[in-house]
């Protein structure tokens, strides 16, 4: 489907230093904690949704590698030796000396509820573009991962480049507001055709969807849209799939291969045939989960494992191969749950079983 270029990942996307602050006390009464120290534990841990895809991506056996930013601070220090202690590379992140390395300071109450927190995540703006498209020519990956914490701007680079080397590109979300960037630029991942592949929950999936058609409805597409309403849904499938397949099938004009995360009632999957349009939609049931430690980094671990997967698969992978989407989404999941039952946002038990062999 795609061609083959070299064979590594690149995940461009966000890295932080995730601090997370417990209050040992219990207390119904939040505004007691205001104005005073309170006794409690403090954890750090590695994250960022790029970081902790390309971690997710690289312990399912690719060679994934993050192209990001720090500051030139201690958080930068411990940011780089934390991902050099678990093997992953910091090659390809940059140091800028005028802004922090992105913290995300959270503070929870005792039964483990988010009171407030401080997100200082500005460093993504002002990564260079520029060294960013050099990497691209030089390295020539076989897949570029990027997600919603860059800009419109470096959205676009990497669009344009990608189309150039022909390497296709996956889009995560991130957020409703973070999913939109790509309707900011003239030359942007949704009008380019660079990505081909995408992630959304329900929430980004209808936003994209609703934007589109206010930006970028032509002729084609509105054509084609005419004959997606005739669409029934043919698979027993949970009935928020129905709901938001007319919003899947209407992005997948677009992009062609749209995989909507529904959490706790699994995922479906929507694909364009390149030659007909005919649509192929799949509902895909979770995975069980015994017990539930932390939802954190459980969606990108979703993502780094399916990514990993496609790279290895990206000569065959085509809509109507409904066998190989299973086992490819299957083992996304899988890598969703490890994580889950972890406190970490990647949970380390994410493994090369999870890369499919046919």
């Amino acid at each position: 489907m795609f061609k083959k270029t070299m064979d590594k990942v690149f995940v461009i996307g966000g890295v932080a230093l995730d601090m997370t602050s417990t209050i040992s006390k219990s207390s119904k009464d939040f505004t007691s904690l205001l104005h005073t120290s309170s006794p409690g534990h403090i954890k750090q841990t590695l994250g960022g949704v790029g970081r902790n895809v390309c971690e997710a991506a690289m312990r399912t056996g690719a060679p994934a590698f993050l192209v990001s930013a720090v500051g030139d601070d201690l958080a930068a220090q411990t940011v780089r030796q934390g991902m050099q202690e678990i093997g992953m590379s910091t090659q390809y992140i940059q140091s800028i000396h005028t802004h922090p390395t992105a913290v995300y300071n959270a503070i929870h109450s005792h039964s483990g509820q988010l009171i407030a927190a401080v997100a200082d995540m500005d460093i993504f703006d002002i990564i260079d573009s520029d060294k960013i498209k050099t990497t691209l020519h030089s390295e020539k990956p076989s897949l570029v991962c990027f997600d919603g914490n860059i800009t419109a701007k470096i959205m676009a680079t990497i669009a344009e480049t990608s189309v150039q080397l022909g390497i296709p590109v996956f889009f995560e979300p991130t957020s409703v507001p973070k999913s939109l960037k790509i309707f900011e630029q003239p030359f942007t991942g949704i009008t380019s055709g660079a990505i081909k592949f995408i992630s959304p929950n329900q929430y980004e999936l209808e936003a994209m969807s609703e934007t589109a058609r206010k930006t970028l409805t032509t002729d084609t597409i509105s054509r084609n849209t005419l004959s997606d309403e005739a669409y029934t849904l043919s698979i027993k499938a949970p009935a928020q799939v129905e709901r938001m397949l007319p919003h899947a099938l209407h992005l997948s004009h677009m992009i062609p291969n749209v995989i909507t995360k529904l959490g706790e009632d699994g995922c479906f999957y929507t694909g364009r045939s390149p030659t007909t349009n005919e649509p192929f939609i799949y509902y895909f049931e979770p995975e069980e989960v015994d017990h539930v430690v932390s939802v954190t980094g459980a969606g990108d671990c979703f993502v780094g494992t399916l990514v990993a997967n496609l790279r290895k698969h990206l000569a065959y992978i085509q809509p109507d191969n409904a066998m190989l989407w299973k086992q490819i989404i299957s083992r996304a999941q899988q890598a969703a749950v490890l994580t889950l039952q972890s406190d970490l946002a990647v949970s380390p038990n994410i493994n090369k079983t999870l890369l499919y062999s046919n």
